[in-house]
This record gives C-alpha cells, sequence and structure tokens, in this order.
C-alpha cells in the first residue's frame, strides 16, 4: 500500500477498532427496518398536505416539518421521493412507483435553478432513482437540464463548483456539500451531456481535497476564494471551529470520492476516500455514531452523518483494490448499520414519523438537534439496499387491491416456473387471495388476476379453474405455519399446475392442469402478482416468491400430452386431462 511504518501502525491500529462485533447487521435486520419504513413512508404520504411539500425534521409532536417543493435555496427536498424509490426497488409494488412519482413531478421546477449548487440533492436523489428503476426518458431529460444548470455555477478560474449567493460573506465559496451534488454532472456526462461537465467535477473534486482536507485527513467545511483564485478564508459553517472537523461535512467527503472514483477510476479519488474515512474511522466513539463535530465539547449524536458513511463504506468497500482494507471497510459499515438499527437509533417504538433518531441538521444555529432528518433515512435505507440489493422481503396481504400489486417484469412468457412460501397470519382469511396476470394488466379487482390461489372460508387452499375454485386434496391452512408452494404455468395452453409443501409433510398435488379465469383479461405474459386479503391488511404474508423457466428436461416432462379429438374422448368414455376435484363458483 506504500504506507510507511508509522503509517502500517496506524493502519492496523484501525483495522482492530472495527474489528467484527458480535452483533453483526444481517439480511433479517435489513428486513425489519424496510417493514417500518414501509409503514412510515406510508403515514407520512397520508401526513402530507399535498405533493407540492416534502419533509424535512421530525417534530415532538410526530410530525415533520416541511420545505415547499419550488422552494430554490433548501436542498432536501428530494430525499422523500428518492426514499419511495428505494421502497419500489424493495419489493416492486406500483404502489411506491405512484407515490414516488408523485412527489418527484413537482421537482421538475428545480432544472433550470441556477441559483444553487444542490441541485444534485434535489434531482439526482429523486429523478436519478426515477431514471435508474424505469428507465423513462422523461426522468432522464430533466436530470440533463439539471446538470445544465448546475454547470452555470462552475468558476473556471478556482476550478469549483461555486456553492450558493445566500451568503454575503463569501466571495466564491465551496463546501464539502458540493461533494455530493457533481454526480448529476458525472452522471450527465455519461449520459447524453457535454464532456466538460465531468470536467468540471473532477477538478471541484481535486480543488476539494487540495484546500479542504487537512493533512490528517480531517477537513474544513467551507474554503472561499478570491477572484484570482487564491484562498480568502477557510473554516466551518455548521461545525464546532474553523479548526475542527464537521462530521456530516466529513461525511459528505467520504461519500464523494468514493462516488467520484467509481466513475472516474482515478486513483488519485481512492486515495483522497481512504485518506479522510481512515480520519472518520480512527475518531469514531464505541457505537460508531458520531458526535455532530469531532473537535466540540458538546455532545450531540448525528446519526444522518453515520447513514450516509455507512452506504459510502459498503460501496468502497466494492471499489477498494486491497483486500485487507476492503474488509475493514465493510466491516466499520455493517458495525454502524448494527448501531443504527438499535433501540438507541432507531425510531420504531417512540412518536417520531422517520426511521432514524438522533441527527442534528445545524447545531451552531440551534437548528434540528436530537431529530428524525428526512436525509439520514434517505442514506439508511440506501444503505440497506447496497448491503443486499434484493432483500428478502415478505409481501404482506392488502385490502386495498392496487396496493397489493409486485411487478415481474415482462420476460416471463411461455412456461414458467412460479415458487413461493406462504404464510398465514390469522385463523381465518375468509378468501384471501395470491393472484397473476399480465405486465400490463392493472389489478383493480379479482377478476382481473388470470391464476389465483384462495385460502378459502372454511380454512383450505383453492385455485382457480375457469369459473370457479377446484383442489384434489383438501390441504387445510393452519395460523403460523409456513407453506410452500409449486406452480407450472403454461401461458400459451393457459393452464396451470399447483403443488403445495405442508410442513413437514410430503409435496401435495392441488390441483392439475387447470383453467386460467375464464373471464380474465388478455395475458402474454407472467407479470404481475397481488397479494390481496379480504379481511383484514396483513393477515398473510408471501416470502422468496420467484419465477423462472424450467430446464428443458423439466419442461419435456410437463408438457402437456397431445390433446384427442372429441369423438375420439367419447369413444373411449375418457375424461380430458384436468383436474376432476370440485368446482366451487366464486366472485373471487
Amino acid at each position: 500500500m506504500g504506507l510507511s511504518k508509522p503509517g502500517v501502525k496506524l493502519w492496523w491500529m484501525l483495522a482492530l477498532l472495527v474489528a467484527p462485533v458480535a452483533n453483526a447487521f444481517t439480511d433479517a435486520d435489513a428486513v425489519r427496518v424496510f417493514t417500518f419504513a414501509r409503514a412510515q413512508l406510508a403515514d407520512t404520504i397520508l401526513e402530507l398536505p399535498n405533493v407540492n411539500r416534502s419533509p424535512k425534521a421530525s417534530l415532538s409532536n410526530g410530525t415533520w416539518t416541511t420545505v415547499a417543493n419550488t422552494d430554490r435555496i433548501a436542498w432536501t427536498q428530494g430525499f422523500f421521493p428518492g426514499s419511495m424509490w428505494y421502497m419500489f426497488q424493495v419489493a416492486n409494488e406500483p404502489y411506491w412507483r405512484d407515490r414516488a412519482d408523485m412527489w418527484t413531478r413537482p421537482l421538475e421546477v428545480q432544472k433550470t435553478n441556477t441559483e444553487t449548487h444542490d441541485l444534485g440533492f434535489k434531482m439526482y436523489n429523486s429523478y436519478g432513482n426515477a431514471w435508474r428503476l424505469t428507465g423513462d426518458p422523461y426522468y432522464r431529460d430533466v436530470l440533463l437540464t439539471s446538470a445544465a444548470s448546475l454547470a452555470t455555477r462552475y468558476n473556471s478560474t478556482v476550478g469549483i463548483i461555486d456553492c450558493c449567493d445566500w451568503n454575503s460573506n463569501w466571495n466564491i465559496p465551496l463546501v464539502t456539500d458540493t461533494m455530493m451534488d457533481i454526480e448529476l454532472l458525472l452522471w450527465g456526462a455519461q449520459n447524453g451531456g457535454p464532456a466538460v461537465w465531468r470536467t468540471m467535477a473532477v477538478n471541484h473534486a481535486l480543488r476539494t481535497l487540495q484546500d479542504a482536507v487537512r493533512a490528517n485527513g480531517s477537513s474544513f467545511h467551507y474554503v472561499d476564494y478570491n477572484n484570482n483564485g487564491t484562498i480568502r478564508s477557510r473554516g466551518t459553517f455548521q461545525g464546532y471551529s474553523a479548526s475542527s472537523t464537521w462530521a456530516r461535512g466529513q461525511a459528505w467527503l467520504i461519500y464523494g470520492y468514493t462516488m467520484v472514483y467509481r466513475y472516474t477510476q482515478d486513483a488519485r479519488f481512492l486515495t483522497a476516500a481512504r485518506r479522510v474515512t481512515d480520519y472518520y474511522l480512527a475518531n469514531l466513539p464505541a457505537d460508531r455514531v458520531p458526535n455532530w463535530d469531532f473537535n466540540a465539547p458538546s455532545q450531540s449524536k448525528d446519526s444522518s452523518a453515520a447513514a450516509a458513511v455507512a452506504s459510502a463504506l459498503l460501496e468502497l468497500s466494492t471499489l477498494e483494490t486491497d483486500a485487507a482494507r476492503r474488509t475493514t471497510y465493510r466491516t466499520a459499515a455493517l458495525a454502524m448499520l448494527d448501531s443504527l438499527a438499535s433501540p438507541a437509533y432507531f425510531a420504531q417504538g417512540t412518536n417520531s414519523p422517520g426511521l432514524l433518531l438522533h441527527g442534528v441538521g445545524n447545531y451552531p444555529a440551534g437548528q434540528e438537534i436530537n431529530v428524525s432528518l428526512i436525509y439520514g433515512d434517505y442514506y439508511f435505507l440506501e444503505a440497506l439496499l447496497r448491503f443486499n440489493p434484493r432483500p428478502n422481503y415478505p409481501w404482506y396481504s392488502k385490502l386495498a387491491i392496487p396496493r397489493g400489486q409486485h411487478l415481474l417484469g415482462t420476460s416471463n412468457t411461455g412456461t414458467r416456473i412460479v415458487e413461493f412460501d406462504l404464510t398465514p397470519l390469522a385463523d381465518n382469511l375468509g378468501g384471501g387471495v395470491v393472484g397473476w396476470t399480465d405486465s400490463s394488466t392493472e389489478v383493480t379487482a379479482f377478476n382481473r388476476l388470470n391464476m389465483a390461489l384462495r385460502m378459502s372460508e372454511d380454512g383450505i387452499f383453492q385455485v382457480r379453474n375457469g369459473a370457479g375454485y377446484s383442489w384434489i386434496r383438501r390441504v387445510p391452512y393452519v395460523r403460523g405455519q409456513t407453506y410452500h408452494f409449486r406452480m407450472n404455468v403454461d401461458l400459451l395452453a393457459q393452464r396451470y399446475t399447483v403443488w403445495v409443501t405442508p410442513p413437514g409433510a410430503a409435496e401435495v398435488l392441488l390441483v392439475d392442469r387447470v383453467a386460467f379465469r375464464s373471464d380474465g383479461p388478455p395475458i402474454n405474459d407472467l407479470g404481475r402478482a397481488a397479494v390481496i386479503s379480504t379481511v383484514t391488511d396483513s393477515d398473510f404474508r408471501v416470502n422468496n416468491h420467484r419465477v423462472y423457466a424450467p430446464t428443458a428436461s423439466v419442461a419435456a416432462a410437463l408438457a402437456p400430452p397431445v390433446p384427442l379429438p372429441d369423438a375420439l374422448w367419447k369413444q373411449l368414455d375418457a375424461p380430458a386431462p384436468v383436474s376432476t376435484g370440485p368446482v366451487v363458483p366464486s366472485e373471487r
């Protein structure tokens, strides 16, 4: 690594500091956090006055302060829609896509805003996630216009993005926060914008490294320049003193240099990311959540800084070229997540509308101290998705049919195998349904589902068969028990076979090549699933749902027999090869 002997000693001391802890963060912890986040974000949607305002910080009465989405100087409006885009990523529920879009589109007014460096926070976290998850060119076009607006703030003499116009005490300032915003320029240069945007971002990152990062890896919050590019002053706007290190400002640097290295693969930025990270880790308290300023005598933890760093280090651990550092950075990130998901910082069981307690907005100004912060929550969710991009998030049943939908894509055609686990969470599910339909079909009623598994009122599993429900064997469902289902779906023949494995028992054939719903919509793919209650929300759940193509041998074994002519069936006095179990008419 090119370290001197003192450097090696410091490095191994650091490695010991972040050695694995007993309670390593797990997939189960991530699912627990996402389950709570789902409820908190849904409550916030209901409590906000309209889509023109976004939450910022929690109040003691359990509500949020809000910011107008038209506010040109405020910087936090992108985090709420961004958090909902992350929830859409978790379980592919159209509900979250639609709500995220509802709070994303009002930010379009910001795309021509040239008064602030914070377009990255506003637009990349909202429109950037929207473009990443949907591929809709509308979002891309808004992002490119936003990047062009941010580029107007580039000062070619100094080589930085001038952060802002609102502070008359500054002349040409940079702040560490802008290291987050320049991703908009880097992304834009890779997605149809001019290459000079990349140059602007790289120059800004290098000048920040030169002038804002101290030799020991700590940092100033701001650097102000004279018109000729010389330094006018350095200090802090939200930290303790000119010689101290503001924790969230350091977090922006860790995240920012990691991100710039991802885009550029320039070794200078990996070195920079290591430098600012190693200072941060070496000065953390035992619970891995920093004081609002590393050098301040006043103690007030900032969970938002910890969340941003946890997210950054999970990425840095994948980009790092040194094996020991990869391990150290990932271990440190998991320890941070473990702490943030503990009762000391996790808001579950409190009246907070957010996810994380003990955030600090602006301590010197006496603003937002010991509160939940929407941006802390955003980076917490991002860190969880970097920990596991596809968590085994359960699908809980919903009374509101549109809310129970999950998108499966458009590629599931021909013959497909479907597998999933189902757990009843109540004694009588009253006809609750797991169903499937085409990717283009919006599920607004039960008759929009071509295939369906039902938990009947009399306590058994039934499968949709043409105009009703049928079964070969009576398989009862029991509260709290998990049943594994396997289906063979022939989309061309519009028939399907279902097996169920009860707990501790052998697999049972539930129905054999029964017909799709007779009055169902057209179907070309297996592109949408729905998990629907009829009694109450969350009275059953589905886990481990997956759809895949059968192997060639399995496909051959499952292929339907060649149908015989009707006259020959009559001659043989034989039934057609479908389930002969009872068929029960039902509106569902």
